[in-house]
């Protein structure tokens, strides 16, 4: 059972959402994109869990504002913006034009040519189907390139609209990449594509797994946190 609550803590009110579980065993508290979650057994008390969370209100702020510092500003999609590709930051350029055209040109300027200009979701649809055109192509190489330091066959790579999770493999040897992915630096790309090329000899994420990661990309544990640091700002597109 789920129930949405406030509470008062350190000056602020904070909404929290109190779950109860018949086979939770210990009160839990988590602080997460989606805020503060309290996980308690099924008869725990209200007054348990007010305690519970005013004894650990100075790490609760701490992480709520940790995770508020993280969230990615509102994108407007306006002239002059400014949008990642591959690790570089492009100017938007908006032109008005009958016919709809996204083109890259020299000196980090990413025009965009539509009828409608000025509507943001005009823009950012023309974005996302900019992005997606120029995925395939280059995760397909990337897949490639790390298939062939495996000694694996090529994987068939298809181009997903995934929000929370950048990668996948299945047991049929197909891999999945969010085109949002196309944002980040090359060797963040790199690290993703890495990982999931090396289920293709470990369908887990054992040890040996990890070895496998490392072997095809060295420095994955800081590509790693820069996708974590950067993630939420990446999926707001």
């Amino acid at each position: 059972m789920s129930e949405a609550r406030t509470i008062r803590l350190g000056g602020r009110d904070v909404d929290f959402l109190l779950k109860r579980a018949v086979k939770r065993r210990r009160a839990l508290i988590t602080v997460d994109e989606r805020g503060l979650t309290v996980s308690v057994p099924w008869h725990t008390s209200d007054r348990y869990v007010v305690r519970f969370l005013q004894d650990s209100a100075s790490w609760v702020l701490n992480k709520l504002v940790s995770w508020e510092s993280r969230r990615p500003t509102a994108r407007t999609w306006r002239d002059g913006e400014l949008v990642d590709y591959l690790g570089r930051q492009l100017r938007l350029v908006l032109l008005n034009d009958q016919h709809s055209l996204v083109q890259l040109r020299d000196g980090d300027v990413l025009t965009v040519s539509l009828p409608e200009p000025h509507s943001s979701d005009t823009v950012r649809a023309a974005l996302m189907k900019w992005y997606r055109r120029h995925a395939l192509a280059y995760f397909c190489a990337r897949a490639e390139h790390y298939s062939a330091r495996l000694a694996v066959a090529a994987p068939r790579v298809f181009v997903s609209n995934a929000k929370t999770l950048w990668g996948s493999c299945n047991a049929k040897g197909e891999v999945r990449l969010s085109w949002r992915l196309m944002q980040a630096a090359p060797h963040i790309v790199d690290y993703v594509v890495a990982h999931e090329l090396a289920h293709l000899r470990q369908m887990n994420h054992s040890a040996r797994f990890w070895r496998i990661v490392e072997q095809l990309c060295p420095d994955y544990s800081s590509a790693r946190a820069e996708l974590d640091a950067m993630g939420h700002h990446f999926m707001a597109l």
